[in-house]
């Protein structure tokens, strides 16, 4: 008696002790699928196509990373601290830049101060607050 096994549509003659190995493969194939079907187990490879994974379709992608919210939830903390630190005319500038959405160039002809100055002052700010939150984070000696 000659064995066959299907592969990629086409039969594909092999011994018995193959064939009965491979039949017992489908057959547990088999049973592992008709339990899953009978206890409502639903697999996402079974959505899988050529173009796209199907576990991938239940993604949320506005999820925040667990690394974006603990960033987040640090500088929240932080912020308010470190603004305090700031000077009034400091302040008054980052309000101007970042809430009121004003540029540089705008601030310089409302105030008369040239453009490098505003820029340079921004700089310094920026710096100050980066080197606040470096001692604040990492700093041996907390």
């Amino acid at each position: 008696m000659d064995y066959y096994i299907k592969i990629d549509h086409e039969k594909v003659p092999v011994s018995e002790d193959v064939y009965k190995e491979w039949c017992r493969g489908e057959r547990k194939e088999r049973y592992f699928r008709e339990g899953d079907i009978s206890n409502g187990v639903f697999s996402y490879d079974a959505l899988d196509t050529e173009e796209m994974n199907g576990s991938d379709l239940f993604t949320n992608p506005f999820q925040v990373s667990t690394e974006a919210a603990a960033e987040w939830e640090i500088m929240t903390e932080w912020l308010p601290t470190a603004i305090e630190s700031l000077s009034a005319e400091e302040k008054r500038l980052l309000l101007r830049l970042y809430v009121y959405d004003e540029s540089l160039r705008q601030i310089s002809s409302n105030e008369r101060i040239p453009v490098t100055t505003l820029q340079y002052r921004h700089k310094k700010i920026l710096k100050k607050l980066k080197n606040k939150f470096e001692h604040m984070f990492f700093s041996t000696d907390k």
